[in-house]
């Protein structure tokens, strides 16, 4: 990709939809009687799950606070796509007005969320993410059939509706926690797609939500067949309760952007396509591909196989060559049903392990001065560091290999730059990020952390009083020199830990103690080298150098303890082109 004139926007990988779904299940799979996803979005007068949970557990909202604060401090503009929003259990749990809180935004601030879409309006995207005309789906489903897809018989196209109605869109919903099936959407009764159809079709006239006509429906698709007020499953909802809350906080999104708290911007927009520039999807996945098929053929010496790849002639064992023949395979294929199909077929390759995320790892990291009574130097061990294991051949490797692919390739098609936050050394995207230091800015992951941890008043204030340090940062791109990007980075490393301080009688006492002992030893050092190790004879450079490295030792221990109060083997990645 040609270098961008300014930074417009950044992309976060965590904020994929399955990424999010990933991560909330990590999270609160901890909690003793956590509800799950079919119950989370159950609303009503005494019964409020998902609300319930974010309060009682505030590990949620901090650990999503860390990872969109950790991206902002390089570009104040955050682009999210319409299903990382509205298929997203992070930004749908939290809501717009939570989400902008936590980035300190006030009213001397724009809006931070940029949401793209391909459709007028947001109302409108998510008229089209949630539904589709009954037409539509039997041609999907045919295509698919058509596609060797067993599981989809030609009873299954048998609909009560008819085709210009509507019905629900079949789908892996990461917001419902699974799959709505080409069976489901088109086994339902006349009543349903009429029903359906008419309230979507008459809700501006009627004075309905869409949102709620949507959750509704969905409720009723996924639930309905349950008895109604189940009291020991959902504490006597009715089933129009079962996705309430879900509609309210979409309806919550489409208003915070009709009242301009997030901006909108259509894709097929002549103005949008004049700003971002892009040469296609295709193209940006075509190079990206290339580019980092390139950096796997490195990791696992693949290059001699390319012949293997092409011919199936063995060029090495035949899980070597099997993954090299997929990964040729699927750099060849921008739609991610095609590729995700051709990944599940190399059943010659092991499953794998998926990358260890920070929200699965005891990771031990030295939380500095998080607690005021560890003290200026010395922090406190928050858990145990992960293991790192080294990246193997195995399908889960390739499925991570697409995933960083098609977030790049979008992130470029939209005009903004890709950041992974805190993410593990065995992940691709680290070895992505460390394949051309120039083109990326490394940040280390327990900066990640802290931000998180911070109220969002002191965020605000940290944000104001540091606008020259991480205006720096902002300003690093593929051309800046690395050194320039390694001073900016620590920078802003140091400017988060220093906000991060927190003052208390124990600490400062620790700090006088350890300051006492220290200038005691460093006492006794400078009488020894005055009376005892230099008689006279000594060169004055070196009695000029021992004095200067006694002077200097405090300030070297305090680099050290912030060196290593900083550590994690979690990393936030920037990548610059």
């Amino acid at each position: 990709m040609g270098k961008r004139q300014s930074l417009r926007a950044t992309m976060i990988t965590n904020f994929d939809s399955t990424e999010q779904s990933q991560e909330w299940n990590d999270l609160v799979k901890q909690y003793p009687a956590y509800p799950s996803i079919r119950n989370l979005w159950c609303r009503t007068d005494t019964y409020r799950p998902c609300e319930r949970l974010l309060n009682d557990y505030t590990d949620i909202a901090t650990h999503f606070a860390g990872i969109v604060r950790t991206a902002y401090m390089y570009c104040p503009k955050i682009m999210l796509t319409e299903a990382q929003l509205l298929d997203g259990l992070f930004f749908l749990a939290l809501g717009p007005t939570a989400v902008n809180g936590v980035l300190g935004k006030s009213y001397k601030d724009g809006p931070a969320i940029i949401v793209s879409g391909r459709h007028p309006t947001l109302e409108d995207c998510l008229v089209a993410f949630t539904t589709k005309s009954i037409e539509d789906v039997k041609e999907d489903a045919q295509k698919a059939a058509e596609q060797e897809n067993e599981t989809i018989l030609p009873e299954d196209l048998v609909c009560a509706g008819t085709e210009e109605q509507l019905t629900v869109r079949p789908l892996e919903y990461c917001v419902f926690g699974t799959t709505v099936t080409w069976n489901q959407a088109l086994g339902l009764n006349s009543r349903f797609y009429t029903e359906f159809t008419n309230r979507l079709k008459h809700a501006h006239e009627t004075g309905e939500l869409k949102s709620t006509i949507i959750a509704e429906m969905y409720a009723q698709l996924l639930y309905g067949a349950e008895a109604d007020g189940d009291a020991s499953d959902w504490y006597g909802a009715a089933i129009e309760d079962r996705c309430r809350f879900l509609g309210q906080r979409w309806q919550e999104w489409i208003d915070a952007e009709k009242q301009g708290l997030v901006l909108y911007e259509n894709q097929n927009d002549a103005s949008v396509k004049e700003l971002t520039k892009s040469k296609g999807f295709v193209p940006y996945f075509e190079a990206n591909a290339r580019d980092c098929a390139e950096v796997l053929r490195k990791q696992f010496h693949l290059r001699d196989l390319a012949g293997a790849a092409n011919t199936g002639s063995s060029g090495g064992n035949d899980t070597t060559v099997t993954f090299a023949q997929t990964l040729q395979a699927i750099a060849k294929m921008p739609k991610r049903t095609d590729a995700r199909m051709c990944i599940d077929r190399a059943v010659e390759l092991p499953e794998g392990k998926p990358a260890l995320r920070e929200t699965e790892t005891d990771e031990e990291t030295v939380d500095e001065s998080v607690d005021g009574s560890t003290g200026k130097w010395f922090g406190k061990s928050v858990g145990k560091v992960g293991k790192v294991e080294k990246p193997e051949m195995s399908r889960q490797l390739l499925r991570d290999w697409y995933q960083f692919v098609y977030q790049k390739t979008m992130a470029q098609h939209l005009g903004a730059y890709l950041v992974a936050v805190s993410a593990p050394n065995n992940s691709f995207a680290r070895l992505a990020g460390d394949r051309s230091s120039r083109s990326s800015l490394v940040l280390n992951g327990s900066i990640t952390k802290q931000l998180g941890k911070m109220p969002f008043v002191l965020f605000a204030t940290f944000c104001y009083q540091s606008q020259p340090v991480i205006e720096a940062w902002r300003k690093c791109n593929a051309d800046t020199s690395k050194r320039i990007q390694k001073i900016n980075t620590r920078n802003v490393a140091y400017a988060v830990e220093q906000a991060c301080q927190q003052k208390s009688l124990k600490g400062d006492g620790i700090d006088m103690l350890w300051s006492a002992l220290v200038a005691g030893v460093l006492a006794l050092l400078s009488a020894l080298s005055d009376n005892v190790w230099f008689n006279g004879k000594s060169p004055i450079w070196l009695v000029v150098m021992v004095a200067w490295f006694i002077g200097i030792v405090p300030n070297l221990i305090d680099i050290a303890k912030w060196l290593l109060g900083v550590r994690s083997s979690f990393k936030t990645v920037v990548y610059l082109e």
